[in-house]
């Protein structure tokens, strides 16, 4: 029991190590605007520190899956293929779950966007002022109030939004940068610009959610076909046969639970891409 727990260890440590770390995701948007160059600039050096960090973080993960190998080796090749694919499998879970709360989150943060339209369009009909309409509109979305601060300050609003239309599920705030800016160059009503965007981000948003709706039967099937291989081991073994001892003491088993993984992932993998929003 004492080789399994030590194993187990040593794929939680790989787990840790393969998870990301917080990352500072909106520390570009401190800028207000200095130049299209300077952002640039800024955003190249953001990114060799992302590369260093990625550099750092895949030698980390090498060494340690390295040092798992030759322990896990030394304890035989049961232990070995068990951890193996216990870690494969736990991966997989965890990777499936990050995707369903990113797709959630995304979903959220499109409502609020709308909601935040909505609030916007009200405040300038009314007579409000933009940078006050903005303050009502941060209220809705916690993603303005940065944009809310750099037109206090005199910043380059249609620029924040850009910035800030880059975080999954705010894609909408592109659009209303565009109004912004064609508002502030044109003179055009910039209330009647927000009122049509809102209404059209909403018209985005209910077709999104029936695609959505569509391919949920789809996702569910894929959940389904990925869990089945363990309802056969438990009627394996209701069977009086151990599946579990041949998938993992004998070359054959080894590969065949191998081809199965692979087979599990490449369905899931290829499901998700299906099903992936189209959408910018």
């Amino acid at each position: 029991m004492r080789p399994a727990i030590a194993a187990s260890g040593l794929v939680l440590v790989a787990l840790l190590l393969i998870l990301p770390t917080r990352g500072r995701g909106l520390h570009r948007l401190a800028a207000t605007s200095p130049g299209l160059v300077d952002r640039r600039r800024k955003l190249s050096v953001g990114g060799a520190d992302l590369t260093r960090s990625a550099g750092r973080r895949l030698g980390s993960l090498t060494f340690a899956a390295a040092i798992s190998v030759i322990f896990l080796g030394s304890l035989g090749l049961q232990v070995l293929v068990t951890v193996a694919a216990v870690g494969v499998i736990v991966t997989v879970v965890f990777r499936q779950r990050a995707k369903h709360r990113r797709r959630s989150a995304a979903a959220v943060r499109r409502a609020q966007v709308i909601e935040a339209c909505d609030v916007l369009s009200a405040d300038l009909t009314a007579g409000r002022p933009p940078a006050e309409a903005l303050d009502g509109a941060a209220t809705i979305c916690a993603d303005l109030q940065v944009v809310s601060a750099a037109c206090r300050l005199g910043g380059d609003v249609p620029a924040t939004l850009e910035l800030i239309a880059e975080t999954p599920g705010a894609e909408g705030l592109r659009a209303l940068a565009a109004a912004w800016r064609v508002a502030d160059e044109s003179g055009a009503p910039f209330a009647a610009i927000t009122d049509r965007l809102a209404d059209s981000l909403r018209a985005d948003e209910a077709i999104r959610r029936q695609t959505a709706a569509s391919l949920a039967g789809a996702r569910a099937t894929a959940r389904l076909l990925a869990v089945l291989p363990f309802f056969g081991t438990a009627l394996g073994y209701a069977l009086g046969a151990d599946p579990l001892t041949f998938l993992t003491t004998t070359p054959p088993g080894a590969a065949v639970l191998t081809s199965g993984l692979a087979l599990s992932i490449t369905g899931l993998t290829w499901t998700d891409h299906l099903a992936k929003d189209p959408t910018p």
